[in-house]
């Protein structure tokens, strides 16, 4: 189970690279395309496409991660309310759906892709394929995520999460 845990921890770290990396490339390309438009009067094609499909990537790898955090919200309120057995059947229940909501997202995702990928993007020669992906992949990471919560919940091997960690406010 360790080794499985570092392997979840290290696709964390990469995913989380991942998404700073494409926060600051919408970043980079926003100033530019506003330093163009102002200074020069010039806007490339594809300046207000990419930074739409970068969000809808990072949009779907937050949520995943989100997933791994235990950051979904509406869960919280039991989460903190909730000791003991109850505490243990709502996370059942909730990696339990977030398993469930993460197979739709893969398996109909893939067939999204399958059906819609091949169309070309607006302004940029690619096909959509490379933004649609983001769906089965957060699919997949939101199930690998529950997984992985269960797993270190049935076996006491649970990682420490600022809900579990004991309140220092009064």
């Amino acid at each position: 189970m360790v080794l499985f845990n570092r392997i979840v921890d290290l696709i964390v770290a990469i995913t989380r690279v991942v998404v700073l990396l494409q926060a600051a490339a919408i970043f980079v390309i926003i100033v530019f395309t506003v330093i163009s438009r102002y200074g020069f009067n010039f806007v490339l094609s594809w300046s207000e496409e990419v930074p739409r499909y970068l969000l809808i990537w990072i949009s779907f790898l937050g949520a995943a991660l989100c997933v791994d955090l235990k950051d979904h919200i509406a869960f919280d309120y039991f989460y903190k309310h909730f000791r003991g057995v109850a505490c243990r059947a709502v996370e059942i229940l909730t990696n339990g759906a977030m398993l469930f909501f993460g197979w739709i997202m893969f398996f109909f995702g893939i067939q999204f892709v399958q059906d819609f990928g091949s169309d070309l993007m607006e302004s940029i020669p690619f096909t959509n394929v490379w933004y649609y992906t983001a769906m089965p992949l957060s699919g997949f990471l939101i199930m690998l995520f529950a997984v992985r919560s269960q797993l270190n919940s049935w076996l006491g091997t649970g990682l420490a999460t600022e809900r579990d960690a004991p309140s220092t406010t009064a």
